[in-house]
């Protein structure tokens, strides 16, 4: 049941970014041909852009952490050995939460607090904390995605079995390779 409930935010994520950015793309093509071939244009382009990146971003992050392709420097922690790994992982899972609960909190505040100012965007008159509600957004969701992580550490899944069915049948074969080395090597260390 929960694993069904991931894959259906999986493909919610998915489908949102890819909305986004398709919206994002078509209206600043329209603004462009609109200003260059007809000499006139429609600013309200521009708010409905920017509001659509920013929402881009927040939920982009959360598929990033879900699809493993965040930036992260592990050259130090891969000389440890796996049960320090281990640690090093939990700690920064944990560390992961407490970010996102911060963003999520002082997200939301500074949201009611733009809410409670009743300011609108300059073209299109909508409230502004519509895009500001982005960000508390994202952190809910960066929580929920370290949740997830945390859940499948405990378990003693590595995040790669999240992709595990679009390897080739070659790819699995090098990983079980490289994960055996991995154990031979951390056995001799010890």
């Amino acid at each position: 049941m929960l694993e069904k409930i991931i894959r259906i935010w999986d493909q919610t994520e998915k489908i949102l970014v890819v909305l986004l950015i398709g919206l994002a793309s078509y209206l600043t093509f329209q603004e462009v041909i609109m200003r260059y071939v007809f000499n006139t244009g429609w600013s309200g382009s521009y708010e409905l852009t920017i509001m659509a990146l920013i929402w881009c971003t927040f939920i982009g992050v959360s598929l990033g952490i879900k699809e493993n392709i965040h930036i992260g420097v592990d050259l130090l922690v891969n000389k440890f050995s796996p049960t320090v790994q281990r640690i090093i992982l939990y700690i920064t899972i944990v560390l992961c939460i407490i970010f996102g609960l911060i963003l999520a909190v002082k997200g939301f505040q500074f949201s009611h607090f733009i809410s409670r100012g009743h300011l609108l965007s300059r073209d299109l008159r909508i409230p502004m904390e519509i895009g500001y509600l982005a960000i508390p957004v994202g952190g809910v969701l960066i929580c929920l995605r370290f949740l997830e992580r945390a859940m499948y550490v405990l378990q003693g899944k590595s995040f790669v079995a999240d992709r595990m069915h679009e390897l080739s049948e070659q790819e699995k074969q090098l990983l079980k390779q490289k994960e055996e080395e991995a154990k031979r090597g951390s056995s001799a260390r010890d």
